[in-house]
């Protein structure tokens, strides 16, 4: 290729190369792979906004003490980038500076691409700014690529991140157009190729500026084997993986088994409001995300808050029904519950590290409803009410029932935690008495079951005269074998139970014992519960 070859002979960037190959073209075909590129243009910045900064105030990232990465704020007040740090002080007084963390935009990047695994099942980093999904194989569940497109958006801007979008036949023809952000690949300025991770030289691309070469379509243009050997072969491989001409094999991510999110902030925060307003609201959308890409429901976590030096304090949190698998924002809930616990707990004075851990889960399996398409949504209710007393009073305060194998009434329960998990729509049983019985047709309309139990049972069975009592249904025979009912002999024992109206009008349960236990020959009479 000779080396005074002017530039006039090249393109104008606006012109398409008629030797292009059709690979390299933004618009793919509707057959075989599919590729979208997400560009995150502000990634430096973003990663401060777990922070809770207010959007008003200047913020910038420096970087060898010059500003590389501003917000609106700062472009507003008139802020450059490039410009030095003392310059943009004396713009404005009150601004907030961080120094650029490359670590912390990587690890970013990985949690974006953990969340933008439910879309496709090869997602794959392109550093420092970028991340591939190839979308092909998700078009018939999705729809088409534009609603992918769309979705993945959607989920970044919801992460508090501002991404670009674009597709292409190949990754590196995407990631292009991204970063260009642009939908005309030969118009693509070089600059934004990143050619320096493709092991190009800065002294190459130099060579290329001062031969008139600014644009993809230019480079394009050129002879192959001329370009191989004036700029090495990293060039022309490059260019054949653009064009899908060579293969461009990708290490995709591997989703996380467990979800364990720490976020390592960049100054210590004294002030719940500020944790409930940044990190936390963060770690809690990477939770809703992952929760919805595994099909999972979240019963309970674990925040922990550390500071600096010193012992980290770890809040655990319970949630019933696995409220918090699917549905939009349902973040907020648990962001809800989390500000109610945090009031009465102590936390370090300055918190420098928070973390997120999902300790119980459960598969997701969506909401029963009934014979006309309606939820259950008293259940949910009831989840949520109990979910928030917990979080409010403490783990300890609420709790349910359930029964045991025991043949004392009196034994036959036993307190759990974790009331609303237990709470269900479930119907009444299927057993009911015979509606020829007068006595089943009272007990019937009072709305109760053959079997069912009181609500409220006494600790201990109170004496009752038969004349108090207007039998309604019974017998129901219980026999203790060994242990009479927990009496203090084991003598074997016996109890006939029977649904009875007080003379007062209550719906109680009372039973006779067995004559062995009695204290007259005559049967006595029990009052061990009430019905509602």
């Amino acid at each position: 290729m000779p080396a005074e070859k002017p530039p006039t002979a090249l393109p104008p960037a606006n012109v398409a190369p008629t030797n292009m190959a059709p690979a390299a073209k933004p618009a793919a075909s509707s057959q075989g792979p599919q590729w979208l590129a997400l560009y995150f243009p502000n990634l430096p910045l973003d990663v401060f906004q777990q922070l809770g900064l207010p959007n008003e105030q200047v913020q910038l990232v420096i970087e060898e003490r010059r500003v590389s990465h501003m917000n609106k704020a700062a472009s507003t007040a008139g802020i450059l980038t490039g410009c030095s740090l003392a310059t943009a002080h004396s713009i404005s007084a009150e601004l907030e500076y961080f120094e650029r963390s490359p670590e912390q935009e990587q690890q970013r990047l990985a949690d974006l691409a953990q969340a933008l695994y439910r879309y496709s099942s090869m997602v794959s980093l392109e550093p420092p700014d970028c991340i591939v999904l190839e979308i092909g194989a998700s078009r018939q569940l999705w729809g088409n690529a534009a609603t992918i497109t769309q979705h993945a958006l959607n989920l970044c801007a919801d992460m508090n991140h501002l991404a670009v979008g674009r597709q292409a036949a190949t990754p590196q023809a995407a990631i292009a157009l991204a970063r260009a952000q642009t939908t005309r690949l030969y118009s693509v300025p070089l600059h934004v190729l990143e050619l320096l991770n493709q092991g190009f030289s800065q002294r190459n691309l130099e060579r290329l500026s001062n031969m008139g070469i600014y644009t993809l379509g230019q480079l394009i243009q050129l002879p192959r084997a001329g370009l191989g050997k004036r700029f090495g072969q990293c060039l022309t491989q490059y260019l054949g993986r653009l064009q899908g001409q060579l293969p461009d094999p990708r290490q995709g991510i591997r989703p996380a088994a467990h979800f364990l999110r720490q976020q390592h902030l960049f100054k210590p925060i004294s002030n719940k409001a500020v944790l409930l307003r940044g990190p936390m609201p963060y770690l809690a959308k990477q939770l809703e995300h992952w929760l919805i890409a595994h099909q999972q429901g979240c019963i309970g976590l674990n925040w922990t808050f550390a500071p600096f030096k010193g012992q980290a304090v770890t809040l655990p949190m319970r949630f019933g029904g696995g409220r918090f698998g699917r549905g939009k924002q349902q973040h907020q809930d648990m962001l809800k519950l989390s500000a109610l616990q945090l009031e009465n707990s102590d936390l370090p004075k300055e918190v420098l590290t928070i973390g997120l851990e999902m300790t119980l889960g459960q598969p997701w399996l969506g909401h029963n409803q009934d014979l006309f398409g309606s939820t259950a949504s008293h259940t949910v209710a009831a989840n949520e009410l109990v979910d928030e007393l917990s979080a409010r009073l403490g783990a300890d305060a609420c709790y349910g029932i359930r029964s045991k194998s025991q043949h004392s009434p009196e034994q036959a329960w036993q307190g759990v935690t974790g009331l609303s998990a237990s709470i269900s729509a479930s119907g009444p049983s299927a057993h009911t008495a015979s509606s020829s019985d007068p006595a089943a047709t009272s007990y019937r309309s009072a709305g109760l079951i053959q079997g069912e139990r009181p609500l409220w049972l006494f600790q201990q069975p109170q004496r009752i005269a038969s004349a108090e009592l207007i039998l309604l249904q019974g017998p129901e025979r219980l026999i203790d074998p060994t242990a009479g009912f927990g009496h203090r002999n084991s003598a074997p024992c016996q109890r006939d139970y029977y649904i009875a109206r007080h003379a007062q009008g209550a719906l109680c349960w009372v039973y006779t014992e067995s004559p062995s236990l009695a204290t007259d020959t005559a049967p006595c009479w029990y009052l061990h519960g009430y019905f509602a």
